[in-house]
């Protein structure tokens, strides 16, 4: 098996393909600079490679591909049993465009984040107060909004797009669409996230639907109008993730955003599913933004690189 065959395998696009194998060839010229058989070369010859291409101005991320590319290289050669170690594995750059980084959320911390958002019952102790029921509407809505963050991985703006027609409840499933910079793609939905979704669907919803200008509206998720109005305008449908996240940091302090949760959720989805796999539950374009999760936290090379190779 080749390296092109390799990268075949992990149903990598054509085009990512050709890109990694490139790169790689790049990394393989240097080497037979200074005479070094690239089965024998080590952290440090990486980091010189490095320095090689900041010095050139080579771009922040065409570094990023090619480190990329390597790690996938000696991935093989790991698997073809040429060596047995990965000296890609640990090099992480700072700069340039990358994933921002979070702290991961395990999936037993995202569920119970999802189980313990409290929703009210009809006979709240509070419920004699005028804003109980317009407040209940809302958790409830929110739950079911937080389940497609903790279960699909779905960002605010693919919430706000999703429409009445995308949800299959009886195959289980819903369509998300990804918009101008995602790409999109059908994801199955929990049991319970069935039976939440179809509550909502005919019973909050329909309640909601009271509040808004266009009572015709497809969007699933709506919002209560601002304070003063009556009417929620189309363009202020699901103006509420501010108030969202400050009851979930509320609740969660370790919470950052909701960005957070589908960080980690893709985080955690690398450890179960290919590349590929993850790419399409993401809604991700590009390959490239999917290996941007690989890296959960930056390191600074700089002491590295100084040490084989001291400035002046």
């Amino acid at each position: 098996m080749d390296f092109k065959s390799y990268l075949r395998n992990r149903e990598l696009s054509k085009t990512t393909i050709e890109s990694y194998y490139n790169h790689t060839m790049y990394f393989i010229a240097f080497l037979d600079k200074d005479n070094t058989e690239v089965e024998n070369c080590t952290e440090k010859e990486i980091l010189l490679y490095l320095k090689k291409m900041q010095k050139n101005g080579v771009s922040q991320k065409t570094k990023l591909l090619r480190i990329y590319a390597l790690r996938h290289f000696f991935e093989y050669q790991i698997e073809t049993g040429i060596r047995t170690d990965n000296p890609a594995k640990r090099i992480k750059l700072k700069g340039g465009q990358k994933q921002k980084i979070y702290p991961n959320l395990t999936a037993q911390e995202l569920q119970e984040l999802y189980q313990n958002y409290e929703v009210p019952k009809t006979g709240d102790k509070r419920s004699h107060h005028n804003w109980f029921s317009n407040y209940r509407i809302s958790r409830e809505r929110n739950k079911v909004m937080l389940g497609l963050f903790v279960y699909q991985g779905i960002t605010t703006a693919e919430a706000k797009r999703i429409l009445t027609e995308d949800l299959d409840l009886r195959s289980g499933k819903i369509d998300i669409r990804g918009g101008r910079i995602g790409r999109d793609r059908t994801l199955e939905l929990k049991s319970h996230q069935i039976m939440d979704l179809m509550e909502y669907l005919y019973k909050t919803r329909a309640e909601l639907l009271k509040y808004q200008s266009n009572p015709e509206t497809k969007q699933l998720f709506l919002s209560m109008p601002p304070s003063g109005k009556l009417k929620s305008e189309s363009d202020e449908t699901l103006n509420i993730f501010k108030r969202f996240t400050e009851e979930l940091k509320a609740q969660y302090p370790k919470l950052i955003n909701i960005q957070h949760i589908r960080t980690s959720v893709i985080i955690n989805w690398l450890k179960k599913y290919n590349l590929r796999q993850v790419q399409y539950r993401a809604g991700h374009k590009a390959i490239y933004a999917t290996e941007l999760y690989l890296v959960n936290d930056i390191d600074d090379l700089q002491t590295e690189i100084n040490q084989y190779h001291p400035l002046s």
